[in-house]
């Protein structure tokens, strides 16, 4: 019909009501452990969950977990990517707070994961503003914040975020707040969590052998088998062996860019474990 838009909205709400019955006929996860990677963007999370997703026991989210939902906003849906921090009141719960609802959020997340593992694993950065508000709803739920060099996570978020109404992005500035406030509501609501333990980015690539024990330890499973060093990863836009990649994104920044950083992320520096340049 000329001038409708008739088909590929028909496909659409097909599409809509297909997802809708897979939901409705989807169990609701029992007797799991429920395990969310948080941290900043750009610190190394994509990297654990490709790791601890090669576990036996561990059946991972195939990407974001706020990706596959409608319960939680989208950084890149209202303009914000990679910078929930700017607006927290939209991304920041607790046990108190309303609005999503938990039982359609499992059911979202489990179509995507395979149920007959005992350990479920779900990462979003976005979610590091959500860990009191996900161990209220979410049996027997375990948190591995993971942090990394303020200096390379500033420079990966200034190179990688696209916020359509900034031409040349996000200013070096906004990208050392996200990681200093991102960390800090991290750190002040771990102290309500139940299981929660820290994880440096620089420990993981560099013995990650020995990171993997310390998270199979904290969960309380059987030890991974031994990581194949030549293995390649597929992180965002590269496939690589693990490693240490902070000199390639500090060196792309000048010394007026680490001053604003310093500036910006102040006493955090130090507070998580970095020394300041």
């Amino acid at each position: 019909m000329k001038g409708t838009r008739f088909t590929p909205i028909v496909r659409e709400c097909l599409g809509q009501l297909k997802r809708e019955i897979k939901i409705a006929f989807t169990p609701v996860p029992k007797d799991k452990t429920w395990v969310f990677l948080v941290g900043c963007y750009n610190s190394g999370t994509t990297l654990l969950a490709e790791l601890l997703g090669q576990h036996a026991s561990i059946s991972a989210l195939p990407t974001e977990g706020h990706f596959l939902t409608d319960q939680f906003v989208k950084d890149y849906d209202i303009g914000v990517p990679r910078m929930w921090v700017q607006r927290e009141d939209l991304f920041c719960l607790n046990e108190d707070s309303v609005g999503p609802d938990p039982v359609r959020l499992k059911k979202e997340w489990a179509i995507r994961l395979n149920l007959g593992k005992p350990f479920l694993l779900e990462k979003s950065p976005p979610n590091s503003a959500k860990t009191r508000w996900l161990q209220k709803h979410f049996e027997n739920a375990h948190f591995i914040g993971v942090v990394r060099n303020p200096y390379a996570v500033s420079e990966g978020i200034c190179r990688k975020a696209e916020p359509h109404h900034l031409v040349n992005g996000w200013p070096l500035d906004m990208c050392a707040y996200q990681w200093k406030r991102s960390n800090e509501v991290l750190r002040n609501d771990a102290q309500h969590l139940k299981k929660f333990m820290w994880l440096k980015y620089e420990d993981l690539v560099e013995d990650t052998q020995a990171s993997l024990k310390q998270i199979t330890e904290f969960l309380g499973i059987e030890d991974f088998q031994a990581i194949d060093s030549s293995q390649t990863w597929s992180i965002h836009e590269r496939n690589d062996e693990i490693n240490n990649m902070n000199s390639l994104s500090i060196d792309k920044l000048s010394r007026d860019d680490i001053e604003v950083i310093n500036k910006v992320a102040g006493d955090s520096i130090e507070s998580f474990g970095y020394k300041r340049l």
